[in-house]
């Protein structure tokens, strides 16, 4: 375990001193700033408005792309929350050689990263929705950006690899969850059988 510690001490430090360029540093600002928990149900809010006025749905927007957004970020959330109390490590921003966003004043609670973990969540379920659609590059688009989330917070200095990795993998699993549960098309009720003939209907006539 010690061995692993040092490896992610070691690749925090490889990104977050080998990336660093102040002409980086707005562009991580914004990236992170995506992970946000207010953004991010702003964004859902504006996609449900645009579904619900393109296709003219009604409550349909909100059943299918609002609620299941909700129980992807809500369920990575409170379950990033949950394991960073029950797991209550210290951040690289303790760390004196890090290099830490002047903006980030956070020295606790590091496992797992919630920015990365609400971030997958909402862009697996993106994938999820749009895989095998025309506009399944939303999903790839969103993954994409998901994992810049996750870099951006080592880059600023307050969260190890493995935070963001556990963060990415949680999201995953509550992204499919959310896709899954509220999305997936129900499979097609089995024909009815056929009933047996009538025996009048059969019976040979005189």
């Amino acid at each position: 375990m010690d061995a692993v510690l040092q490896y992610d001490r070691e690749l925090f430090f490889a990104l977050n001193h080998g990336m660093h360029h102040p002409l980086l540093n707005p562009v991580m600002w914004f990236i992170t700033s995506l992970g946000l928990g207010w953004v991010q149900v702003l964004l859902v809010l504006t996609a449900t408005l645009w579904q619900q006025w393109r296709r003219r749905s009604g409550f349909s927007a909100w059943r299918y792309t609002f609620l299941p957004a909700l129980l992807a970020f809500v369920g990575s959330g409170v379950s990033a929350q949950a394991l960073k109390r029950a797991l209550p490590r210290p951040r690289p921003s303790n760390l004196p050689e890090a290099i830490v966003a002047p903006d980030e004043r956070i020295f606790h609670n590091s496992f797992p990263s919630g920015h990365t973990a609400t971030a997958f969540a909402l862009a697996f379920w993106v994938f999820m929705l749009t895989r095998r659609t025309r506009y399944r590059w939303w999903g790839y688009a969103a993954l994409l950006l998901a994992g810049l989330v996750g870099l951006s917070r080592i880059y600023r200095g307050v969260h190890y690899p493995s935070d963001v990795l556990a963060g990415a993998l949680m999201g995953v699993l509550w992204g499919a969850a959310a896709y899954l549960i509220l999305n997936a098309p129900r499979a097609p009720a089995p024909p009815a059988p056929e009933s047996p003939p009538d025996s009048a209907s059969v019976a040979p006539r005189d």
